[in-house]
């Protein structure tokens, strides 16, 4: 059971009802932890922004970027996460048999070296917060300046969704398999 249930509509105040809009437009519904931010619509807006770009506007490729998020909810055991994001890695070219390994706890393969290079770096960033010079290194040199910013944020952003979800116990919708078992 979910520990707390968006705010009901009919009770939204403005802020909520103008970030509940944006939110829908961006994503097609309200759903996963986008709920709970709308009990606080001064993360709530900011948040969901940067995750509209990351998700959006983002220059990551897309196997890259939802590679990342995977690596992310994997980490974190964020049923909802995964649910969401491992079909669309699948949709972005990341190989199923990869993904599935992932899920499990194990490396993924097989994975491009770009693929490697980008689940090799989140793992690092994600168990210790930091990278190593000489992985720092790798990814400046495959990936630039601008993508290297941008995986940051994907863990960042991707760890905060994950929080949310699992502190608030967002389930996976019903009747879809639940990928993590606590």
């Amino acid at each position: 059971m979910q520990r707390l249930d968006p705010p009901d509509p009919s009770t939204y105040t403005d802020d909520q009802q103008r970030i509940a809009a944006s939110i829908a437009g961006t994503r097609g519904s309200i759903r996963g932890p986008f709920g709970p931010w709308l009990h606080a619509p001064g993360l709530a807006d900011p948040a969901q922004q940067v995750g509209a770009f990351l998700r959006y506007g983002s220059k990551m490729p897309g196997n890259l970027r939802e590679l990342a998020i995977c690596t992310v909810g994997q980490h974190w055991q964020a049923n909802f996460e995964w649910f969401a994001h491992a079909p669309l890695a699948i949709e972005e070219g990341v190989d199923a048999g990869a993904i599935e390994l992932l899920r499990t706890g194990n490396s993924p393969a097989p994975l491009t070296n770009e693929e490697q290079l980008v689940y090799d770096l989140a793992r690092e960033i994600l168990t210790g917060g930091h990278l190593s010079d000489s992985s720092y290194a790798r990814g400046i040199d495959a990936l630039g300046d601008e993508l290297m910013v941008e995986l940051i944020g994907i863990c960042g952003y991707y760890s905060l969704i994950s929080f949310t979800l699992n502190v608030f116990e967002v389930p996976v919708p019903d009747g879809e398999d639940v990928p993590f078992r606590g």
